[in-house]
C-alpha cells in the first residue's frame, strides 16, 4: 500500500489513480485540472474535521474532572475517535455517522443558546464542519465517484 499524494490516504492506485480523489498518482500539483483541485481541497478538508475530532477527544479527556460522570468522558471519547479514524479513512458509514453527530450537536447548541454564548461559537463550529464534510464534492469521495461539474 502506498500514499495518494494528493489525498494523503493509503490505499492501492486502481488504473494508476486513487480511488478516494481520482486524481492520478504521478500528476503533479501544478497539472491539475479544477476538478482535481476541488477533490484534493475537500479531500484535506475532511482530514482536517478528522485531526478536529481527534483533538476534541484529547480536551475531552483532560475536562474529566468537570463532567458529570467518566461514562460521558468514555463515550464521548470513542464517538470522537471512531469518527476521526473513519473519516481519515474517507469511510462511507463514518460520513453519515458524522453528518448525524453534527445535527444532533447542532440542535443541543440551538435549544441551549439561551444558556450563553458558548453556544452560539459551537453551533457554529458544528455548522463549518457539516459544511466540510456534506458538500457535494466531499460526498463524491466518501462515495469513491469522481466530483460533479457544474
Amino acid at each position: 500500500m502506498t500514499h495518494c499524494k494528493h489525498c494523503k490516504a493509503k490505499t492501492e492506485f486502481i488504473d494508476n489513480r486513487c480511488p478516494y480523489c481520482g486524481i492520478e498518482a504521478n500528476k503533479s500539483r501544478s497539472n491539475l485540472t479544477q476538478d482535481e483541485k476541488k477533490a484534493r481541497l475537500h479531500a484535506h478538508s475532511i482530514r482536517l474535521v478528522a485531526f478536529a475530532h481527534f483533538f476534541a477527544a484529547g480536551i475531552i479527556l483532560l475536562q474529566m474532572s468537570e463532567l458529570p460522570s467518566p461514562a460521558v468522558v468514555a463515550v464521548l471519547v470513542i464517538v470522537n475517535c471512531a469518527l476521526g479514524y473513519g473519516l481519515l479513512r474517507f469511510s462511507l458509514m463514518a460520513y453519515r455517522a458524522a453528518v448525524v453527530y453534527y445535527f444532533m450537536f447542532g440542535m443541543v447548541n440551538v435549544v441551549s443558546i439561551q444558556r450563553g454564548p458558548e453556544h452560539l461559537s459551537g453551533l457554529l463550529i458544528c455548522l463549518f464542519a457539516l459544511y466540510l464534510v456534506g458538500n457535494r464534492n466531499a460526498k463524491a469521495i466518501f462515495e469513491r465517484r469522481p466530483p460533479e461539474t457544474r
